[in-house]
């Protein structure tokens, strides 16, 4: 769907606003998830990783054109950045491959298909791509494997439930309130809205 068509203006501007407030989240996010790191070790951290791909999906979801995924998360990123976050470097790098992480499974798609196993999969691309970029910059040598597989099966757990299911949840109550009428998914609920009603005067 939209596949070749470049974004319009209404498009860059709900995407930035989406991403933006995703970004002041994610830092605050980064805090809460060092608290239940705290208390339940590197399995709890990963069980929280699916919301920082949620910029991306969301604005895939709502817009589903190529490179938003990626340019959402990209700005979630910065915003981060911007707001405080003391890991620059990092969280650019974590907004890169997440971004390219859910972006290929749309892509995979070609960009066809948003539905919620796709969503999913976008999400575990990206939780994976988190799980890969972390080991890379940081390394995981206090923990034992088993520790490490478990981390990584907590986090794919995360990006579908999380950031696939959860941002198709988010997504589809902002459409019901109609301010996403004039983007792809608006115009798809619009649709099947009409659809059930003349099915009903059947």
């Amino acid at each position: 769907m939209n596949q070749g068509k470049s974004l319009n203006l209404r498009e860059i501007v709900v995407m930035s606003s989406i991403s933006v407030v995703f970004g002041i989240l994610y830092l605050g996010w980064i805090f809460f998830g060092q608290f239940m790191q705290g208390i339940t070790g590197p399995v709890g951290w990963g069980l929280l990783t699916g919301f920082w791909i949620m910029a991306g999906i969301i604005c895939a979801y709502i817009i589903r054109k190529p490179g938003v995924a990626f340019a959402a998360q990209l700005i979630a990123a910065g915003t981060e950045i911007l707001v405080g976050s003391v890991n620059a470097g990092v969280v650019l790098l974590l907004g890169v491959t997440q971004g390219i992480g859910a972006e290929l499974a749309f892509a995979l798609f070609l960009y066809r298909s948003y539905k919620l196993p796709v969503l999913m999969l976008a999400g575990m691309f990206g939780t994976f791509a988190n799980f890969i970029t972390t080991y890379v910059v940081y390394g995981y040598s206090q923990y034992s494997s088993l520790v490490i597989g478990l981390m990584l099966a907590t986090m794919l757990i995360s990006g579908a439930v999380l950031a696939g299911w959860g941002s198709k949840k988010v997504a589809d109550s902002l459409s019901q309130t109609g301010v996403l009428d004039n983007f792809a998914l608006g115009k798809l609920h619009r649709k099947q809205r009409v659809e059930r009603h003349v099915a009903n005067q059947d």
